[in-house]
């Protein structure tokens, strides 16, 4: 596969420099514990990484969190993961409602989240945050703002993206195409910072579970890479 051959002879290239390429993984939509949310942690497990679940706070179930501690880093996946635009593009944190009443649901609901592990991380759904939202989760005391992709700074918030998302969302949802697969992983290299891995564990063929664990474990075994996770990315 042409993404997995970019990504090991960007892993050569720096560890031939005694370097390491870093590389994280974020996980969408979690709400509750499955057998697809139990297989995905557990290849994480097997390969050294530690994922950081967003999760949706209205719809979570209170037996996750504590299934999570230990195991995954928890982030916060906006409110409810519903649609607020009247048109145009889903977004939940859009333009639609006024800042302050935005920011008071995400705060009341994060407290559905918080626990040992916790990180105080804004994943807006659909990947969509209006600019001046930023400036509101600083100080509402977030970390930090992760979306999928190339995009501006959101200062003063610290923004870390993913890049790499398996997924055909606009085909026939199972596997990407390998270009497609190839030009996310020329990108995130680009970027200079972690590359990010994009899993829905709820929504993954089997096509696509099976280059995650490609992935994963191409991670795990070369030299020139290392996993970080969110409570490194967003220290404090």
């Amino acid at each position: 596969m042409q993404a997995l051959r970019l990504l090991e002879r960007a892993f050569d290239a720096a560890a031939d420099t005694g370097r390491l390429v870093e590389v994280w993984w974020r996980d969408d939509d979690a709400v509750v514990i499955g057998p697809r949310l139990e297989r995905m942690v557990a290849l994480a497990e097997r390969t050294g990484a530690r994922v950081a679940l967003a999760v949706i706070p209205a719809d979570v179930h209170s037996h996750l969190l504590a299934w999570c501690e230990g195991r995954v880093d928890v982030v916060q996946h906006g409110a409810a993961h519903r649609n607020h635009q009247a048109s145009g593009k889903k977004a939940e944190l859009g333009d639609a409602r006024p800042l302050e009443e935005i920011v008071e649901e995400l705060v009341a609901l994060r407290a559905r989240l918080e626990g040992p592990s916790f990180v105080p991380v804004m994943v807006p759904p659909w990947n969509r945050m209006r600019p001046d939202l930023a400036a509101a989760l600083r100080d509402a005391g977030y970390r930090g703002v992760s979306r999928f992709g190339e995009g501006e700074a959101f200062e003063p918030i610290r923004r870390v993206d993913t890049h790499i998302d398996p997924i055909a969302w606009r085909g026939d949802r199972s596997l990407a195409p390998d270009e497609a697969l190839a030009a996310m992983v020329t990108r995130g290299l680009a970027v200079g910072g972690p590359i990010g891995l994009l899993t829905h564990h709820a929504v993954e063929t089997d096509a696509v579970v099976d280059f995650v664990a490609r992935f994963a474990s191409l991670v795990a075994r070369h030299p020139g890479a290392v996993w970080t996770d969110a409570a490194r990315l967003f220290a404090s």
